[in-house]
């Protein structure tokens, strides 16, 4: 499976898409992008798949992460389910 590379801004709209189509947030994962591709980086795995996660408390946790980690150099993969 292709991982789908987003920017902050589209993480954003991701995340907050996620309650009106009716998908769970499962997580937030980042990497970095470098001259010979990208890197995921084990710093930026935010893990959202817990069953006692609420949906808003969730997406309120991976907004923060979104804007606490967004650089030029970083992508997003919004996980979803």
């Amino acid at each position: 499976m292709a991982i789908e590379m987003l920017s902050a801004a589209e993480a954003v709209e991701r995340i907050t898409s996620c309650k009106s189509t009716g998908k769970r947030l499962l997580g937030v994962d980042g990497f970095q992008i470098v001259s010979e591709g990208y890197i995921g980086r084990l710093d930026l795995i935010l893990d959202l798949s817990s069953p006692m996660q609420e949906p808003g408390v969730a997406e309120r946790i991976a907004l923060e992460f979104v804007s606490e980690h967004a650089a030029k150099d970083i992508m997003f993969e919004v996980v979803e389910g």
